[in-house]
């Protein structure tokens, strides 16, 4: 009887496993270089979902291209001109991290659409205290 959620969850077409599954698959296509997870161009094509969903006089994204460092996405908060964080692409993962550990929290994401969504659920939680403690 243990089996039996387990197999309406596969043949819903989700569950742990499928996800799992899917999740290695990018991975092992990112570290294909043929075929490889391209940094610079996931950063271009989240740049305008990060505008879409966080449209704020607070904060700006701009991208930087450093030659001696990664490609990323400098998440600004406009009002200090600080850099609260930043998001770079690795090996078909968004990562976020935050130059204020005591405000924001790191994460890593596989899909860009997840990714978005908790940088605004942590961004929308967290940015309260952050202006608070950083009037000027």
């Amino acid at each position: 009887m243990a089996k039996k959620p387990e197999r309406e969850a596969s043949r819903a077409g989700g569950g742990f496993d499928d996800e799992v599954d899917a999740a290695r698959k990018r991975l092992e296509d990112a570290l294909n270089e043929e075929s490889g997870f391209d940094d610079l161009a996931a950063l271009q094509a989240l740049a305008p979902l990060l505008e879409e969903k966080i449209q704020s006089r607070r904060l700006a994204f701009t991208i930087s291209e450093d030659d001696e460092e990664e490609t990323s996405i400098a998440i600004i908060h406009v009002p200090t001109d600080e850099e609260l964080g930043f998001i770079f692409a690795e090996e078909g993962e968004y990562v976020f991290e935050s130059n204020l550990d005591a405000y924001f929290d790191d994460f890593v994401d596989d899909d860009a659409g997840r990714f978005v969504e908790r940088l605004y659920e942590n961004l929308r939680a967290d940015l309260p205290k952050y202006e608070v403690e950083n009037k000027r």
